[in-house]
Order: structure tokens, then sequence, then C-alpha cells
């Protein structure tokens, strides 16, 4: 099968700058692809996290136009090393063959992303009052007796069935790490589970806290790179896996891992527009057996057209791809 390729670069500015353990990100660039064939046409999105060790803006731009304009399915081979890359296309490619899981509307719950920091604790009682129960809070950024006198404040803030996840970004270290796990068996009804708080290279060292004081770790960060396959394997991880499909690979290789570790993932968002997220949510679909949140409470971080603009407690397929459809005729 040939394939007529198109491309559609965006720049997004978040309305508040991200603040992670990884830095400030101001901005989310990506691109947005078009593939044109006889069988049919289908769309799919780069949004690279260089951090996250996926491939560059930059890369993905140089490999896309390496391409040229037409080509071949079966010369198509896209390296490992751009794994953005080759989600979008084997999500379009996957839409040309109409192979696409599940067609039928579905509503997700959604865990709501908290800022860090102090203004957190009004985006908390907002988001409640909107219905979330579930709550994504990143960690790591300031120092720890500061971050811990908030979260005790959210805690007091809510009722004892509200769940929090705390994401360090990989950028803790273990001196801090023992305290918040300390603190947080004061409160271990309410916190879900810890978000990839060490550095990539010390699952190990995860894992050992993980059991001595009985609380979930997720890897997130160490999925990524070249290494990162290899603790997608259950012998080598037992505990959860937050899953950014967009930034792992091809939509086969992620089916593929899902089927085997779906109870213990938690999909999350890489900052996509409405059209990666509606692959994402398709992938979400095929889940069995699996009660979390979804980590997609990004879409009222921009003010722009390229998402809903809305930060509610479910998500509705049916909706996001309705948005999708709207970018695509805006663009292409």
């Amino acid at each position: 099968m040939k394939f007529l390729i198109s491309t559609h670069f965006y720049t997004r500015r978040f309305l508040y700058p991200l603040e992670t353990g990884h830095g400030v990100w101001k901005a989310r660039e990506g691109i947005l692809i078009k593939l044109e064939s006889e069988k049919g046409t289908g769309f799919g999105e780069v949004a690279p996290i260089p951090f996250f060790k996926t491939e560059t803006i930059d890369e993905a731009q140089a490999f896309i136009g390496s391409l040229g304009n037409v080509v071949d399915l079966d010369d198509l081979q896209i390296p490992e090393t751009l794994p953005c890359t080759a989600f979008a296309f084997s999500s379009a490619i996957a839409q040309i063959n109409n192979t696409q899981a599940n067609k039928a509307d579905k509503n997700f719950p959604i865990a709501g992303l908290l800022p860090s920091g102090r203004s957190s604790r009004e985006a908390l009682l907002t988001k409640i009052s909107a219905g979330f129960n579930t709550f994504k809070w990143k960690i790591g950024v300031h120092a720890f007796e500061e971050e811990s006198q908030i979260f005790e404040e959210l805690i007091n803030s809510c009722e004892s069935s509200v769940q929090f996840r705390l994401d360090a970004n990989s950028r803790m270290g273990e001196e801090t790490l023992e305290k918040w796990m300390h603190l947080a068996q004061n409160y271990r009804q309410q916190v879900e589970f810890f978000e990839q708080p060490l550095a990539v290279g010390m699952e190990g060292e995860m894992a050992e806290f993980s059991a001595k004081y009985e609380i979930p770790i997720a890897l997130d960060e160490s999925l990524n790179g070249p290494n990162g396959k290899q603790w997608l394997d259950s012998e080598n991880w037992a505990g959860l896996f937050v899953i950014k499909p967009s930034a792992l690979g091809s939509t086969e290789f992620l089916k593929h891992c899902l089927s085997k570790i779906g109870s213990r993932c938690i999909l999350s968002s890489s900052f996509e527009t409405s059209i990666g997220l509606a692959t994402c949510l398709e992938l979400a679909s095929s889940l069995n057996e699996n009660s979390f949140a979804l980590g997609f409470d990004t879409q009222a971080v921009f003010s722009d057209d390229y998402s809903l603009n809305q930060s509610l407690p479910t998500l509705s397929l049916s909706q996001v791809v309705e948005q999708s459809n709207a970018i695509i005729a805006n663009v292409f």
C-alpha cells in the first residue's frame, strides 16, 4: 500500500507554565500527519517529550521529511529511537485499515491534575465540586517541608474517599522519598500510589520502598528510552505502570503490552491534541479488569482549538473524536 503524506506543525502555549521535577514547560510542540491511500485516509500525531527520552520535534520532522511525499508501506521502517513518530504513523495506518478495536462511545473516569505548590488547594476544591475524586499532584518541585505541609492541607480539605497520586517525575532522592513514604503512612487509604519518585536506574530501590511501606509505586520515566521496555515484563516489575501511549511506540506494540499488563496500567497524557487523544482512548477501551482513572485531565491547560478545553471527571470518546474531526477539517 502506498500513501501520500501531509503534515501540520503546531505550537501550543500552556495557559500557565507547567512546573515539573524536570523544570518549567512553557509550550508544547507537535506534528499532525495525514496519510492518504486508495484504501482511505488516516491521521496521527507526533507529540514528543524529549525529557522522557523520546525523539525531539526536529528529529521527527527530519525523519518524516526524508520519506518524501509518497511512501510504500512495505518500505516504511521507523527506528525505535522515534517512538512518538511510530505512534503517529501506526495510528493513521490503523484508521486506513479500519482496525480500531472499539467504535462504540465510552466514558472514561479521569484523575484531576493539580498544580504544584499552594495553588493546588484552590484547584482541588474546584475539581471536587466538579465531581473529581482522584487527583494527581506534582511533588519534588519544592522542599519537602513546604510540600508536606501543603499535602496535609489538601488531605484535610477533602473526604477520606478522595485519593491522591504523588508524582515526582523521577527527581526525588532516597532520603526525601523515605520522608514522603513515612508521611503517607498516616493517610494510607488516600494515597493511591507514588509515580516514579526515583531516577531511572533505581527501579530496584523503588521496589524495596514499595514493599517496605506497602504503598504502590508506578513506573513512568523508566519505561521510556532504549532500555525502558524491559520493565513492561511482569517478571522485572511487579508494581504499576503509567503508560503514555503517544510516547511509547506503535499501537501494535502497545496493544501487545496492554494485553499482558493492562490491569496494572494507568494510561496518561503527553499533552497531545484530540487527534492523539482519540487513539489513546481507543487503547484504553481495550483494558480489561482495570479500574484506574485515566490521566487525561489536560484538556483545559491550553486555550485553543486543538482540544476540548474542559476539565471534567469523565471523558467521552465520541466527544474527543468529534473534536479530532474538527481539527482535521481546519488544518488539512
